[in-house]
């Protein structure tokens, strides 16, 4: 019974701590922007997708004989044409996080150099923590295992720390606003902030490496577990930050106002934010790189130049607002991923080789509205761009 509680912790705190990211710095700017109660709601609706999302990425799992990764069950369950979407999708969204990381870490270090009266210039800032990022995931998995574990303790410190400080100093009528002309700007957010299915094959992975067989393997306790822990951290840290900034607007660059609360406060924040931005880097930098080589098969300078040159080059295209890219993310490009899983659960259903250990059951009806609901958020978020 000990061991069986032990793996189902473990499991539930794998996926928490790869959901927990740096999407957190965005989420006090969206939730007082939208008001509080707007992103109270958000919260839910995609607290509840994001769970059924990765339920049935597990199910999925557990019915098909193998190891198999989302690009790999499209191509068994749609064919090419889905295995060629999916592909596309995990490409520009590890592309898209890079950018996003580039952006933030670009802004940290530039802080660091105001904080400490030696200024940096934010594109010269950008460039130097590219060029650590760049060598940090080429060193491979022995400095990114080790950054995984490190990004995990760093937000949970954060999170501790901002709600310590902030917590006696919240003014409650900040938590009863809604700005309807802002109404849905924390929904791409928060699905970037809340998901991360591609921790959900490394559970699967965990239990199987204890010996347990497949069919016996039911981790939708510790998938539910995952999920719904990030969502209480992340407010405990925005009604932190909501005492910190005392009634105001807050930025999205939080530090500046950090150094003038507290500049010890300020400084230290400003540090521990850039190993979290500089892990995380290393992270997906390296991710992206197996994936197109290891499972896209693309060898020589491609695989090299993706993950490397192309992110920095879209910051100097113009691609600099961190808020606007990862509300891309959460809405477009998961968008259409949550959609295609989807459709394949529905396929492995009438196809999949094995029986899993627990089933969910959508009805045909609310399969479509999810779908539907998941491409008018798609839609919405390129209208953006017109």
């Amino acid at each position: 019974m000990k061991a069986s509680f032990k793996n189902y912790f473990t499991a539930a705190f794998i996926l928490a701590g790869t959901i927990l990211g740096v999407g957190i710095f965005g989420l006090p700017y969206v939730f007082s922007k939208s008001g509080f109660l707007t992103g109270l709601f958000f919260l839910f609706f995609c607290g509840a997708l994001v769970t059924i999302n990765h339920l049935i990425y597990g199910e999925i799992l557990l019915r098909t004989p193998g190891e198999h990764r989302l690009p790999g069950l499209a191509k068994i369950y749609l064919g090419k044409l889905g295995f060629s979407l999916t592909s596309i999708s995990a490409i520009v969204s590890a592309v898209s996080v890079l950018l996003a990381y580039l952006i933030l870490g670009g802004q940290f270090f530039s802080n660091f150099g105001q904080a400490l009266n030696h200024p940096i210039g934010i594109n010269l800032a950008t460039i130097i923590f590219w060029i650590i990022g760049t060598i940090g995931f080429s060193f491979g998995i022995g400095l990114v295992g080790f950054g995984a574990i490190l990004g995990v303790v760093l937000i949970l410190i954060f999170i501790i720390g901002f709600f310590i400080l902030g917590i006696p100093h919240v003014q409650w009528e900040m938590l009863t606003r809604i700005n309807f002309s802002q109404f849905l700007l924390p929904y791409g957010v928060l699905l970037f902030s809340l998901s991360d299915g591609s921790a959900v094959p490394e559970i699967l992975s965990y239990f199987t490496k204890k010996g347990i067989n497949k069919e016996k393997i039911d981790f939708k306790k510790p998938i539910i577990g995952g999920t719904f822990l990030p969502p209480i951290l992340y407010i405990l840290f925005i009604l932190g930050v909501f005492g910190l900034f005392q009634g105001k607007v807050v930025p999205i660059d939080l530090i500046p106002g950090l150094l003038r609360y507290n500049p010890i406060v300020g400084l230290i924040t400003n540090f521990l934010g850039i190993i979290l931005i500089l892990t995380s880097y290393f992270v997906i930098g390296l991710s992206l790189r197996n994936t197109l080589c290891l499972d896209l098969k693309i060898k020589g300078w491609m695989g090299w130049l993706i993950p490397t040159i192309l992110p920095i080059a879209l910051y100097f295209f113009g691609f600099q607002d961190f808020i606007g890219v990862i509300s891309f993310i959460g809405a477009v490009i998961l968008g259409i991923i949550i959609t295609t899983t989807i459709i394949i659960h529905k396929k492995s259903q009438e196809k999949g080789g094995l029986i899993p250990s627990y089933q969910i059951k959508i009805p045909g009806l609310a399969r479509i509205t999810l779908i539907i609901l998941l491409l008018l958020g798609v839609g919405l978020e390129i209208a953006k761009f017109f």
